[in-house]
């Protein structure tokens, strides 16, 4: 099956400098791939390549089989067929919330562009707004519009630059859901920019970790975060406690949520002082003071309120993460 965007060793330079650097990947009709990563580790500007924003310095761009951007060619971002969902909405603001959903459907009669209109904003929950403009609808209900509006001309490929970051966390979680609907519905690619591992983990079918402009893994969701191939991959998933093996000297990598104050004769364990500890929720967030002087938490698991002083944790072998030394 051909691609719905393909990424052929492209890297982009500016001032010198590769801000992204010989990265591969394949995103398939109704896939969703999130590129994952700090700010400035080039995620942005991948995103800016796929739309035809950007000229990459090597390498080629496809979408669907055919190439859209090279050192050579460009094909200009309104002939590629992409829909964008951005940070900001981006939503007309001199146009009513049907005006923007239809922006892009001029190839269709009057009355397919207000059937194409209506079916979306009712899929969006927002049936009763097409006469509002942008400016009289709240941060969530812009984004919903939005979104119609992204979908409206049944792109293949939706590029998503920090699309909930702007929203709330209950309302993050709805248009997450909302959108992989539409995604599915319209069996279209997605491509997801983020620095927030909450939207890869929800959404992504695989997520690229990428840092100084390369890709350092990607794979599903599951296996990137049970199994990173080094400290920049296992740090955008969240708190890690680290320590050197006193044998080989490599590092082992501790998820604080993956230590309890009961477990097995074969299981990890540290001993530990325990300094603090804050309720979250149904669970207890332990400062720990190491015997080797490093400062470690524990995100305790329920049960009663873990007692302050000297205690024992435990991590199941499985859950320990290795690595190497460079």
């Amino acid at each position: 099956m051909t691609p719905a965007l393909s990424f052929r060793n492209v890297s982009c330079r500016f001032d010198g400098a590769d801000v992204v650097d010989d990265v591969s990947f394949d995103i398939h009709a109704g896939e969703v791939v999130c590129l994952l990563g700090p700010s400035g580790c080039g995620k942005t500007t991948s995103l800016r390549l796929a739309a035809g924003m950007e000229v990459p310095s090597l390498g080629e761009i496809y979408l669907n089989g055919a190439c859209v951007s090279s050192a050579k060619q460009m094909t200009p971002p309104e002939a590629r067929g992409i829909g964008f969902l951005f940070q900001d909405f981006a939503l007309f603001p001199h146009l009513s919330v049907y005006e923007n959903v239809t922006f892009g459907l001029g190839a269709l009669s009057g009355e397919e562009q207000k059937r194409r209109a209506l079916e979306l904003l009712n899929a969006v929950g927002l049936s009763g707004f097409a006469n509002k403009y942008p400016d009289t609808l709240s941060g969530g209900e812009q984004q919903r519009a939005a979104l119609a509006r992204a979908m409206a001309a049944k792109p293949k490929l939706v590029l998503m630059d920090e699309p909930f970051s702007n929203l709330d966390p209950q309302l993050r979680d709805q248009m997450r859901d909302l959108t992989l609907r539409l995604l599915r519905e319209n069996d279209a690619a997605g491509l997801i920019v983020t620095h927030d591992a909450a939207d890869a983990l929800r959404m992504a079918d695989r997520i690229a970790v990428q840092n100084k402009g390369r890709i350092l893994q990607i794979d599903t969701p599951e296996a990137i975060y049970q199994n990173p191939l080094d400290l920049h991959v296992a740090a955008m998933f969240g708190p890690l406690n680290i320590m050197a093996d006193k044998e080989t000297g490599d590092q082992i990598g501790v998820r604080p949520s993956d230590m309890a104050l009961a477990g097995k004769a074969k299981d990890f364990s540290v001993q530990g002082d325990v300094q603090n500890v804050r309720a979250i929720g149904p669970d207890w967030l332990c400062d720990i003071t190491l015997s080797e002087g490093l400062f470690w938490q524990a995100l305790v698991r329920g049960g009663e309120r873990p007692e302050m002083g000297t205690n024992k944790f435990f991590v199941p072998r499985a859950r320990l993460m290795l690595f190497k030394t460079q």
